[in-house]
């Protein structure tokens, strides 16, 4: 089982500070992926970042950007839930903020 992601460097963007941070997180972009992906496919309902962060224990800036890594994947790790009228799902976080619940993608084949 390979890595999930073969990045010459995670994204960023284009700023000094955010190359340093991406270069300083590459050894650590694959498992902290699969965590994230592993918190997800083991929660039944689904899970906002803010939820995978405190689940984690990873910063806001680590755990979103995983997120993102997972969701812009060809094909996605993870999609929006869809609610019954077939909007994106959202749940409050813990600022009151509405977030949108992650999933496994159906199609997501990895067993991470």
């Amino acid at each position: 089982f390979g890595p999930m992601f073969n990045y010459a460097t995670p994204p960023h963007n284009g700023t000094a500070t955010s190359r340093d941070a991406a270069e300083s997180i590459k050894p650590q972009v694959n498992r902290l992926c699969s965590e994230v992906l592993r918190c997800i496919r083991n929660s039944p309902n689904g899970m906002t970042c803010d939820e995978a962060e405190v689940a984690l224990g990873m910063p806001h800036q680590t755990c979103s950007a995983r997120f993102r890594d997972l969701a812009k994947s060809e094909p996605p790790f993870i999609v929006k839930k869809k609610a019954f009228d077939g909007s994106d799902l959202k749940r409050d976080t813990r600022t009151g903020r509405a977030a949108f619940v992650w999933v496994v993608n159906n199609n997501d084949n990895s067993s991470s």
